[in-house]
């Protein structure tokens, strides 16, 4: 390898970036243009947002921000159809609306002829500024034009379980939506569609936990939902799509028993230090049967009552 001879770097500390950016933009047609600075008074916001709901408190405090700083991110609008010489935002409603909550004039954006709802949620979804009732709503909206949910779910990068669960709220009561303008619930989704689905299935008991003062919790819903399931177990289980019963599930509360299953029937098993190879099973039903250890088929330990 050669050596290399010492270098003069003494011109370093005047080099600017943005300057070589400059004269590369200058002579080269296919560079990034420049944002624009466009009067807030020529845009108007996008009647179709998905996003329908926004925090008045947020905004306030990106107005705050944007006073001290400026609008660090610039918008995208597209021209206006039916009004020459007017904007219609793409992306950045949010910095919009805080422009002018600041007091701007202008705000720099890009022009963006290029309109496709579903840009505009998945950036809302990927900034968490979506609630996942606007989310439904844009979900009913694509399906009423013919989409699957399969093809929903690709365009916005998101699993199918979120978008079947988001699809859900479409028709949440409306107590469930109330606690969310509240505020008592956050944007959990999947909080959402439980207690969606718990209200439905124990009206009262989940009317109870919403007019409580107790925060609401994934916990809390789960515990109203496994109320509901013990509810059925004890009324001997569900019956199944087939029409065949669910056998019932074994509350807990403490004691430790080993569920076992005698001639396709599940029950808990008693033993007695004199029965030798006999044990009582008590089945789902309240019935109680003396059978051969032999005969029986472990399954799992459990607690019950």
């Amino acid at each position: 390898m050669e050596r290399l001879e010492s270098l003069d770097l003494s011109g370093l500390a005047q080099f600017k970036a943005s300057a070589l950016l400059a004269s590369v933009g200058a002579g080269d047609d296919s560079a990034v243009a420049a944002p624009m600075q466009l009067a807030l008074s020529r845009i108007d916001l996008d009647a179709a947002q998905p996003r329908r709901t926004v925090s008045e408190a947020s905004l306030a405090e990106l107005a705050r921000s944007i006073r001290l700083h400026g609008v660090l991110e610039p918008i995208s609008v597209r021209s206006h159809a039916q009004i020459e010489g007017r904007f219609v935002v793409n992306r950045g409603e949010r910095r919009l609306r805080a422009s002018r909550l600041a007091g701007l004039s202008t705000i720099p954006a890009f022009l963006d002829e290029r309109h496709d709802p579903y840009a505009q949620a998945a950036e809302n979804l990927h900034r968490e500024d979506m609630s996942p009732f606007d989310l439904a709503r844009f979900i009913a909206e694509r399906e009423r034009e013919g989409q699957a949910r399969a093809e929903i779910a690709r365009r916005l990068g998101k699993p199918r379980s979120f978008i079947t669960e988001a699809a859900a709220l479409i028709d949440a009561p409306p107590p469930v939506r109330e606690a969310f303008d509240q505020g008592r619930l956050g944007a959990d989704l999947r909080v959402l569609y439980r207690l969606a689905g718990a209200m439905k299935a124990r009206p009262h008991d989940t009317a109870a936990l919403l007019a409580s003062a107790d925060p609401i919790s994934r916990a809390n819903v789960e515990s109203v939902l496994a109320h509901t399931r013990d509810r059925e177990g004890e009324a001997g289980g569900p019956a199944a799509r087939d029409g065949v019963a669910r056998p019932a599930r074994i509350a807990s509360a403490g004691r430790t028993v080993l569920v076992v299953e005698h001639a396709g029937r599940r029950g808990s098993l008693r033993l007695k230090a004199h029965d030798k190879d006999v044990g009582e099973v008590r089945f789902g039903d309240g019935s109680r049967t003396l059978v051969r250890l032999a005969e029986l088929r472990p399954l799992c330990w459990a607690t019950e009552e």
